[in-house]
């Protein structure tokens, strides 16, 4: 068997060296930033030091994040205090279970939200009163699909509601301007620490300046009393530093176009009926969503798997399962929606590997 390759950044990317050495260095002396003397201080500046690095990856106001326990926290924070929430049929379940009294919009084939819907739900939406979220993600998890955020903002500030957006998939593969966005009526995205080569475990939501919201955790008043309990100070000081090393992303993200286009090109000279579910859609050049009509996914995964290729089926949320998508099914796929597998690349991988998948592949399907 040949060396073992991952393929699936999406789902968890490799622990940055970087990440893994500062973490390391840290551990020992005691590390509660909240106390005011020596060791609290030299805490309390690693800290605020990984705010700092991710604030200047995500191009946005420091004091706006708070530190969670994942990005499944921070969409969940988000939605906190909002009588009525909009949010798509193809969002993390981080979203869709969160408040499943939410009004889905649907997309269309290539993945987009149906503006002309939204704005109906909104026009409705006025009409009952309460405070309004609209909650979209800006990268799918599954598909790569990039939704048109400026869109989204113009139309939320016509109507004068809040907008969250999922930004997990996003941070260190296309550019995040959080510090814009706001002046356009962004008011909180979420993020992940282990996406970008952090570890597990450790998140942040960004709550634009002068944006108020509900206190998640109450007790000792951490994370400017928004979320209380000591930090999880090795997770974030990882956080931090691995958004430092992704500063230079786009050094190795702009390889990944050609790469993706001669891996789908080899893929449908040899096997046509393949199908990529965003065909000329705006995407994540690092992922690939994959509709095999003729191979279920989980076929496709462990045998793949038994070649030394780890890929997905889709989000890596269900306990090891292989499931039916729901973004896929949004996306009009109907019944083959448990034969799509992803791939997602990222900074340890080369155009060899991905040549390679692609032959195993072949000789599978």
């Amino acid at each position: 068997m040949r060396k073992r390759v991952y393929l699936d950044y999406n789902a968890s990317a490799p622990l940055r060296p970087e990440a893994g050495e500062y973490m390391t260095s840290l551990m020992g002396p005691a590390r509660n930033p909240s106390s005011i003397h020596y060791f609290g201080r030299a805490s309390k500046l690693i800290l605020e030091t990984a705010r700092a690095d991710l604030a200047e990856l995500a191009r946005g106001d420091a004091s706006g994040f708070i530190f969670t326990s994942g990005g499944t926290e921070a969409n969940n924070a988000a939605l906190l205090g909002f009588e009525q929430v909009i949010t798509s049929t193809v969002e993390h379940n981080a979203v869709l279970e969160a408040r499943p009294d939410a009004q889905k919009i649907g997309v269309g084939n290539d993945g987009e939200i149906n503006l002309s819907e939204l704005e109906s739900a909104l026009r409705k939406a006025k009409k009952s009163g309460g405070e309004i979220l609209v909650s979209v993600m800006l990268v799918n998890n599954e598909t790569g699909r990039i939704q048109p955020i400026e869109k989204l903002l113009e139309i939320c500030c016509s109507y004068n509601v809040a907008f969250h957006s999922d930004m997990v998939q996003a941070l260190g593969k296309i550019p995040i301007k959080l510090d814009k966005w706001s002046r356009d009526g962004l008011a909180m995205a979420s993020f992940s620490a282990h996406k970008i080569g952090g570890p597990p475990g450790v998140g942040a939501l960004w709550i634009a300046p002068g944006r108020q919201m509900p206190k998640l955790i109450k007790g000792g008043g951490q994370e400017s009393g928004r979320r209380s309990g000591t930090e999880n100070i090795y997770g974030i000081a990882g956080f931090g530093a691995a958004a430092k090393a992704a500063s230079n992303w786009q050094v190795h993200a702009k390889l990944w176009p050609k790469w993706r286009s001669e891996f789908i090109l080899k893929l449908q000279q040899s096997c046509p009926d393949i199908v990529l579910t965003t065909k000329d859609a705006p995407c994540v050049n690092n992922t690939v969503s994959l509709l095999l009509p003729a191979v279920p996914a989980q076929i496709a995964v462990m045998s793949l798997d038994m070649d030394g290729f780890a890929i997905s089926s889709g989000a890596a949320c269900s306990s090891g399962k292989v499931q039916e998508s729901h973004v896929i099914k949004s996306m009009g796929f109907g019944s083959l929606s448990s034969h799509v597998i992803r791939i997602s690349f990222g900074w340890e991988n080369t155009q060899d590997e991905i040549s390679a998948l692609a032959d195993a592949l072949i000789e599978i399907y």
